[in-house]
């Protein structure tokens, strides 16, 4: 899984605050000639190229009007790397180095700054989430379960770490752009409930509210009550198992059930799978099932976590990534995800990891 807004790095833009025009100004130790693109996104968030620059003398710059904030992008041919930024009005500096990405500084407007905090903070965050899941494997691979479960509660408690910092991010960045894009990261990984979300963006800057993202956080927080809420019918699904079989969920009908999105390559997916087989191996005799989802795109992987990691239950893909049809149906824009269904169908919680779905599992099924 490719993880979205991880480490950013920019480059520099000033802006003329006496129309609305900007000027972004370069400074790189990109060999000369280098070309950079500036992208935006589209209505899909498919990249178009706006605009281009020639690396001279390691400096390069862009110039058009601003019709309104948003993130673009910075491309460098050659290189598979795309660097986000804040189109904004202001003054912004950023040096770019070619060998350390990572480490180009950005400096200049209140948006960009945030961001860059951001970028510092995150980077130490996931940097000890990738450290502990290296010793998750090491700890499997001996049998320690002990350790594992250590390590997981480590992981989770960073998790938190991260998500916190992201939430304050949303509703303390004031006068930043920043604010929206967390917000919407939050809500797009089901992190924050609808309401929460409205009370935010109710003291939100008029002009990010009217921005691309900020009409998209709008749509989002006065949209329906989704079919995948708690307390409704959990939308049925059929897909094809790993043996070529179709398995509907509605035949798992009259059992306690729990929905498992996941992938291979989701290192949060692979850490919470040893809580999930301990869970199944002590309650399913008791009438726990689980249907486990995979967004992978190739078989091979999706059925060698399977069986790496001792999944034992039903699972099913259509092998079509994000586009999987049942992750769309359930609005899965984030992994790990769960529901957990009762024996009538309906959806009674969800997305808990876990000691706290132990204990949920639990107070159902020995009631």
């Amino acid at each position: 899984m490719r993880i979205i807004i991880t480490f950013f790095l920019f480059v520099l833009f000033s802006c003329d605050e006496n129309n609305n025009s900007f000027k972004l100004n370069g400074t790189t130790d990109l060999d000369d000639g280098v070309i950079i693109y500036r992208i935006v996104p589209n209505s899909v968030n498919q990249p178009i190229k706006m605009d281009s620059a020639v690396v001279r003398k390691g400096r390069f710059n862009f110039s058009s009007e601003l019709n309104e904030i948003d993130v673009n992008f910075i491309a460098i041919k050659g290189k598979d790397v795309n660097i986000p930024f804040i189109l904004e009005l202001g003054k912004v500096d950023v040096n770019l180095y070619k060998d350390s990405l990572d480490l180009s500084l950005i400096k200049g407007t209140k948006s960009n700054d945030d961001l860059n905090l951001y970028r510092i903070k995150t980077k130490s965050i996931v940097s000890n989430l990738n450290k502990i899941v290296n010793e998750i494997q090491i700890a499997n691979s001996l049998g320690d379960n002990l350790l594992v479960e250590d390590l997981q509660n480590q992981y989770r408690s960073t998790q938190t770490e991260l998500l916190n910092f992201e939430s304050e991010l949303a509703k303390k960045a004031k006068g930043s752009y920043l604010s929206v894009l967390m917000l919407e990261k939050l809500i797009n990984e089901k992190t924050i409930d609808i309401k929460s979300a409205k009370e935010i963006i109710a003291v939100y800057n008029p002009e990010f509210l009217n921005s691309r993202v900020g009409k998209i956080l709008v749509e989002k927080v006065n949209a329906p009550v989704e079919s995948t809420s708690i307390g409704e019918i959990a939308p049925n699904f059929e897909g094809p198992s790993p043996s070529g079989e179709v398995l509907n969920l509605s035949n798992l009908r009259g059992k306690v059930t729990i929905i498992e999105f996941w992938a291979s390559w989701c290192r949060p997916c692979r850490v919470e799978n040893p809580n999930l087989v301990r869970l199944y191996k002590e309650m399913h005799p008791k009438g726990l099932e689980i249907v486990g989802v995979s967004l992978d795109r190739n078989r091979s992987s999706w059925l060698r976590a399977i069986d790496d990691d001792g999944l034992i239950w039903s699972h099913v893909s259509n092998l079509k990534f994000w586009q999987d049809p049942i992750a769309k149906l359930y609005n899965i824009r984030a992994i790990p995800a769960s529901f957990i269904i009762d024996k009538e169908g309906r959806i009674i919680d969800k997305n808990l990891r876990g000691a706290q779905l132990a204990s949920k599992i639990n107070e159902i099924l020995n009631n």
